[in-house]
């Protein structure tokens, strides 16, 4: 199945505000920081209904990005080899067979996946008229690392169940390869440690932004 690379559309842009070059080197030189990693803002929707409702004139995107979301679930979204070890990290009644094998699935033919929470909408920062879109799910099991969250197909957490807006990585956008969970619990190991290396990574820019301003 062919992954898109953004979605065109006329309208429905917010245009992000970007500092100019010499701004930036000015900041820097001031705090003797590095730029932390660029980050941009997505909107999360659950589905067709919910964009339409909060984007009244852009039916016809909405319902388009939400099939782009689904096609790249079905390719990049984490595989389990049993309905059973999928509701143990998604919660029961939270997954489906996937793949070409969902007849046989139930079978031992096949594999199966959790269902999309959601998807994100984030706009490009090149300036062109393009949307992209990603898949994001969240576990209901109260157990699971991922109770609550965001998550992308690759187990990076993205913000939290109910979030509206959330500010992530450009490369959660970029359709990775379908993990193929081979232990119980085994994703959501994979998404614990992925948001403890995020946390550290965070906090250590934070310490060394304020030794830069101590001085």
């Amino acid at each position: 199945m062919k992954r898109s690379k953004g979605v065109l559309t006329p309208r429905f842009k917010k245009r992000l505000s970007v500092p100019t070059a010499s701004a930036v080197a000015v900041s820097l030189t001031l705090t003797g920081c590095s730029p932390e990693p660029m980050q941009e803002t997505a909107q999360v929707y659950k589905d067709v209904t919910e964009c339409i409702q909060v984007n009244p004139d852009q039916a016809q995107l909405c319902e388009s990005v939400f099939g782009e979301a689904l096609a790249i679930a079905e390719e990049t979204a984490p595989q389990f080899a049993s309905l059973a070890d999928c509701e143990l990290e998604f919660g029961a009644d939270q997954c489906m067979a996937g793949g070409s094998d969902n007849d046989n699935a139930d079978s031992g033919g096949g594999w199966f996946m959790p269902m999309m929470y959601g998807y994100m909408l984030g706009n490009m920062l090149s300036g062109s008229k393009r949307y992209k879109t990603a898949p994001v799910y969240s576990s209901k099991n109260r157990r699971s690392p991922m109770y609550g969250k965001l998550v992308t197909g690759a187990g990076n957490t993205v913000g939290r169940a109910g979030d509206r807006i959330v500010r992530t990585s450009p490369s959660n956008f970029t359709p990775q390869k379908a993990t193929k969970v081979s232990s119980r619990g085994g994703f959501g190991k994979i998404a614990q440690t992925k948001a403890v290396q995020s946390s550290k990574s965070t906090s250590s820019r934070s310490r060394s932004s304020s030794r830069s301003w101590g001085g």
